[in-house]
């Protein structure tokens, strides 16, 4: 990882001003913080990163999803590595992250969805031990 210390960080309100400084190309978008003070409010929203000198390098994203009939799940909603530091182990040392965690709460299930031609995304799931299926996810919009 590049030679330098990778601290893997559990994120919420009292530690969020840690994504004041983030590579490019670890989110999507650039972070509102109305958006990230709601996110962070919810228990069931989880967000861990890798940070390299305080810089943000990676994040992972997930949600608990309890339900009336079935047991706790977890949503791996996205995970995020920047543009220059990806193939290094770094998501694969978050989605580790993401497991203790989901072990600690006695969640037994973790599912994701990626696209079909995101063939890094899914070889980094399949490393971690995931195996796919054929789905079809349907967008509603009204």
């Amino acid at each position: 990882m590049k030679g330098d210390t990778v601290q893997i960080v559990w994120i919420d309100q009292t530690n969020c001003c840690l994504l004041d400084n983030i590579a490019t190309g670890v989110f999507d978008e650039s972070i509102r913080q109305d958006r990230l003070r709601h996110y962070l409010s919810n228990p069931h929203n989880w967000m861990v990163l890798a940070i390299v000198d305080g810089l943000v390098v990676a994040q992972c994203m997930c949600v608990v999803h309890q339900h009336p009939d079935k047991e706790t799940e977890l949503y791996l909603d996205e995970i995020g590595t920047g543009d220059n530091w990806r193939r290094q182990g770094i998501a694969t040392a978050l989605m580790h992250a993401v497991f203790a965690r989901a072990d600690d709460m006695g969640i037994e299930e973790i599912w994701l969805g990626t696209e079909a031609d995101n063939v890094p995304a899914q070889r980094l799931y399949e490393k971690t031990g995931a195996t796919g299926e054929l789905a079809l996810i349907y967008y509603l919009e009204w």
